[in-house]
């Protein structure tokens, strides 16, 4: 009887033995959670477009409010060119780590239909975290340009005398593509003048040496406000509540609404924990009283990651048979 009772009480002690271990192996595998200490060290925000514009100030304003809410260092790295694909080329080969994002837009979902080859999987190596801002596109003209509203551009470009340049943020931008469908709708005679970004553009037609370009409102809006450039007419469903003297150009008799996009990204591959902070993360920025303030021309939003790889997919499909038709290829 001794030695039965032994042995039940041995097994019994190594069945405790190995549930202790178990529970102390998840305590550790807890411990060791990548998002329980992230982030550690400096974060670095990949932004595709030169200093000034709107992805750089959505940038700058979201990595404020992460470093003084989290206590580390965020880095704006501007890396600008080939119609974003240096940028977000960049950032599909960084670590999935959660310290390299990148604020994507709609060039993510225009490249692939411009170009035969593609330096990345625009969906397999990227990871969605959440949408950020949305913004309709203005068209801006050098106050001494002849016309002063879209109709009055139409009669210019009818009239043939007046050479219609006109810039954006880059091709296959969601500018470049507002103005393309503009310039097909109506039969117009403007050539695009290639630009690495929205703000090179502007400051052409700010200093007369184009006459017009297409950007997002959030860029243009203290030059409007100082008299530097005046608006034409904007691609929102209705007038704009930050500028609501610009006339749509549905109020002009043109059947053309589009908006531009702004998503947080990450490379492939970051563990979905990090990624879950940083959507929790997002969601209380675009929340904090007084940010709207500093993107008035810009509409504050938040998804969820599900939500975010869902619009990019749907942007894809909408926009390849667009970019087909206009005939548009990365220059």
């Amino acid at each position: 009887m001794l030695k039965k009772t032994s042995g039940l009480l041995r097994r019994a002690v190594q069945a405790m033995i190995g549930v202790g271990a178990m529970t102390a192996a998840l305590g550790v595998s807890h411990a060791q959670s990548p998002a329980d200490k992230y982030p550690d060290r400096p974060i670095r925000i990949i932004v595709t477009f030169p200093p000034g514009g709107s992805v750089d100030a959505i940038a700058r304003a979201v990595g404020q409010k992460m470093q003084e809410n989290w206590g580390q260092p965020v880095l704006i790295e501007s890396r600008p060119g080939a119609s974003t694909l240096i940028g977000s080329t960049a950032l599909a080969k960084s670590p999935p780590d959660g310290y390299t994002l990148i604020i994507s837009v709609s060039n993510h979902t225009t490249n692939p239909a411009m170009r035969a080859t593609m330096p990345y999987d625009t969906l397999k190596d990227f990871q969605p975290i959440s949408m950020l801002a949305l913004a309709p596109i203005v068209v801006v003209a050098n106050p001494k340009f002849a016309a002063n509203n879209v109709k009055d551009l139409i009669a210019l470009s009818k009239a043939g005398n007046v050479k219609l340049d006109f810039g954006s943020a880059g091709t296959g931008s969601m500018t470049h593509l507002t103005a393309e469908m503009l310039k097909r709708q109506e039969n117009l005679n403007m050539t695009h003048i290639l630009y690495k970004g929205g703000t090179p553009a502007l400051m052409d037609v700010i200093a007369g040496h184009i006459p017009m370009t297409f950007a997002t409102l959030g860029q243009v809006l203290p030059q409007l406000q100082a008299g530097q450039v005046k608006a034409l007419g904007i691609s929102s469903a209705t007038r704009y509540p930050s500028m609501p003297d610009i006339p749509t150009f549905k109020e002009q008799g043109i059947d053309l609404v589009t908006t531009e996009w702004f998503g947080l990204m990450a490379p492939a591959g970051t563990p979905m924990p990090i990624v879950a902070k940083l959507n929790a993360e997002m969601k209380k920025i675009m929340a904090s009283p007084g940010l709207g303030d500093r993107l008035t021309a810009i509409q504050l939003v938040t998804s969820t990651p599900e939500e975010l790889d869902a619009h990019i997919r749907s942007e894809l499909t909408r926009w390849a048979p667009v970019i087909k038709d206009l005939g548009i290829k990365a220059d």
